[in-house]
């Protein structure tokens, strides 16, 4: 499956057909993958996951500490 793009604008008629103002582009499902999430490493994926853990119990503290006073 291929998607179209536009490196311009996409621009709508009085009769609802749409068009591209600039240079019309394909990407592959691959393309759009790497374009939209590009792949983490091992190392981002760990400072990651550890912010997250971090924040959520930084949460759980504070609404432990709320429920206490």
């Amino acid at each position: 499956m291929n998607f179209l793009g536009c490196d311009g604008v996409w621009l709508i008629r009085d009769d609802k057909t749409t068009i591209c103002q600039g240079q019309m582009k394909t990407f592959t499902v691959q393309e759009m993958r790497d374009f939209l999430t590009p792949a983490l490493t091992w190392a981002q994926r760990a400072e990651i996951t550890s912010a997250l853990l971090a924040l959520f119990v930084a949460v759980w503290v504070i609404k432990a500490i709320r429920s206490v006073f």
